[in-house]
């Protein structure tokens, strides 16, 4: 997939990073130079610099000539009805930025959902509008965090739910204890079978994977009367 993107089941995720110039841009990493060979980091670059860039050959042959999208660009052409998940790669600072670029847009923010491993990011995005969804990302490989202090992580920033490392801590317990405060659970990434019939089973919200087409076929097969 090209660099910024992932996709869940019904819908798509976009990372997003802040220019110099204040602009919003879809780019994974801080740096530029794994999928452009340009060493900068994005944060430091204005969009025009951002905009000269080409960012699909690291991928393909197929994709030469790409370039690094505007998140406008790309609320812009989602289709009627398609979720967005965008996950924020940077502090607070973005947030004002990124009211304003949904703002702009003729989408419903009912499809939209602010995903970030930064607390402060949803506690911020939720002070600017508290209808807009947003979900606490948690990453169990790095660090071995509680049922409870995730719930007490979510209550205090009025998160709308979780999106959790695709690992054998996320499990009924964990979801379970999440949708009793009214909280979704989300997973990040599936991309086999066997576990996405494991977190179907468990009650999950949403899969984020790499092959939509292939779990959405064979999960509605799996709900097939």
């Amino acid at each position: 997939m090209l660099e910024g993107f992932n996709q869940h089941a019904d819908g798509v995720e976009v990372d997003i990073r802040l220019t110099a110039d204040k602009e919003i841009i879809c780019h994974h990493d801080k740096n530029a130079l794994r999928t452009t060979g340009t060493d900068r980091l994005i944060r430091e670059m204005t969009l025009d610099e951002v905009s000269l860039l080409e960012c699909g050959s690291w991928f393909g042959e197929a994709w030469r000539g790409e370039k690094v999208p505007e998140l406008t660009k790309i609320l812009s052409i989602l289709p009627k009805g398609k979720e967005i998940f965008i996950e924020v790669k940077t502090n607070e600072v973005i947030v004002p930025y990124l009211i304003e670029d949904i703002y702009h847009q003729n989408i419903d923010i009912d499809k939209i959902t602010i995903i970030s491993f930064f607390p402060e990011v949803i506690r911020s995005v939720k002070k600017h509008n508290p209808k807009l969804k947003c979900n606490l990302l948690i990453a169990f490989d790095y660090k071995r965090i509680e049922v409870n202090e995730i719930l007490d992580s979510v209550l205090s920033i009025d998160a709308n739910g979780v999106g959790a490392q695709n690992h054998d801590r996320l499990n009924e317990e964990l979801i379970g204890s999440l949708k009793e405060i009214g909280k979704s659970t989300h997973v990040w990434t599936v991309d086999s079978n066997k576990e996405a019939e494991r977190y179907l089973k468990l009650g999950i919200n949403s899969i984020t994977t790499n092959k939509p087409l292939f779990l959405r076929k064979h999960l509605k097969l799996l709900q097939l009367p």
